[in-house]
């Protein structure tokens, strides 16, 4: 089982203050007269001092600036476009420089992504494979660059096709000695860039983008990762994310997820299916379990509690392999938890989140924004 390390008095006393006072951290657009109030419900900035606690990160901290606004003339319902750079330190010596967009245009006709990233972050390596054991653990330190790009457009109601671009360049700065990695065993030790193209369709009926309590989302992508695009690595990745939101009552959710990632090919071992993590099998290490291919069932329950304040219950079961064949569901991990909510934004339903998860001899504490799926 992983250690959890305490909190530090100062960070738990800033983090309360946070959740009980949202208005010291956020100015909307516009000035106080009357034509303003509208256009404040249409745009705003949210200024974001950042704490977290992942098992990946342990504590965390920094800022981000979060822009959300709708475009001129849209209808006051649609979803907002956002815009959030940020930088983030944590007790593992991680670096994270982060700049996310998510934009809508033409009446939500068109959509588009992009992230790109700076990220210096130490990590553990067990092995490739879903039986892999904890005394495998070496610590390496990746350094690297990502861009990620996509557009979308919309063919029908709630029915996006498009196209994604992808570009990854990582360099392992730091290995354990005598492991496989600094033996060169494993594909990408040596570090390299991975380029690729591909298609997307999503489908999203959603009532919110941030925390939904109906319709779904339903997302399916094909990446080609070729020397012709510059790529060091030759390999395939497809994805299919199905989410499922039903209202039981005025404010009770439950919410389902399936998820399922295949890779043909070479890939480099940062870049194959990771189990684990804040948002996909909450308890187990991001990585823990890591191999081509991966299928995970997610569920989690939603309510109110009191004032803005709600508690959740999730579950899930889930594992890697090498082909989707060698899966069995005999020996699939299982992810149990819960977690308290916090209802930080109420105009865009953006929640503050904390999940206790565990599953086979291992378990962890999140600390962060939004729901995990």
């Amino acid at each position: 089982m992983r250690k959890i390390t305490p909190f530090a008095p100062s960070i738990l006393v800033f983090f309360v203050l946070t959740l009980l006072n949202p208005a010291h951290f956020t100015c909307a657009a516009g000035t106080e007269n009357e034509t303003d109030s509208v256009e404040q419900r249409r745009s705003g900035l949210l200024l974001l001092p950042i704490f977290f606690y992942t098992p990946e990160t342990e504590i965390a901290g920094g800022a981000a600036v979060m822009y959300y606004f709708r475009e001129s003339g849209s209808k006051p319902s649609s979803r907002p476009s956002s815009i959030l750079p940020s930088v983030i330190y944590t007790q593992n010596k991680q670096i994270m420089a982060e700049l996310s967009t998510y934009l809508y245009w033409k009446d939500e006709e068109y959509y588009s992504e992009g992230y790109l990233a700076y990220i210096k972050f130490p990590a553990k390596f067990y092995g490739i494979g879903n039986n892999t054991k904890e005394d495998d653990e070496e610590d390496y330190t990746p350094r690297f660059v990502r861009l990620d790009l996509s557009f979308q457009k919309r063919v029908r109601s709630g029915l996006y096709l498009g196209m994604r671009y992808e570009l990854e360049r990582r360099k392992l700065t730091e290995v354990a000695e005598g492991g496989l990695l600094a033996r060169g065993d494993i594909l990408g030790s040596e570090g390299g860039i991975a380029s690729g193209a591909g298609i997307l369709a999503s489908w999203d009926s959603r009532n919110q983008v941030y925390s939904p309590s109906s319709g779904a989302y339903h997302h399916a992508s094909a990446t080609f990762f070729k020397s012709a695009l510059g790529s060091d690595y030759d390999f395939n990745r497809y994805e299919v994310d199905l989410r499922q939101y039903f209202p039981l009552s005025s404010s009770h959710v439950i919410a389902f997820q399936g998820y399922a990632r295949t890779i043909t090919g070479h890939p480099p071992f940062q870049m194959v299916s990771l189990l684990g993590g804040q948002n996909m099998m909450r308890g187990y290490y991001e990585g823990r379990y890591r191999d081509k291919d991966m299928i995970v069932f997610q569920s989690e329950y939603r309510m109110p509690v009191w004032w803005r304040f709600g508690l959740v219950g999730f579950a899930g079961f889930g594992d890697v392999a090498e082909e989707f064949s060698d899966l069995k569901l005999s020996s699939f991990k299982y992810s149990l938890g819960a977690g308290i909510r916090y209802l930080f934004s109420p105009e865009e339903r953006i929640n503050l989140r904390l999940d206790f998860g565990f599953g086979q001899g291992t378990s962890g504490l999140y600390i962060t924004m939004n729901e995990a799926f």
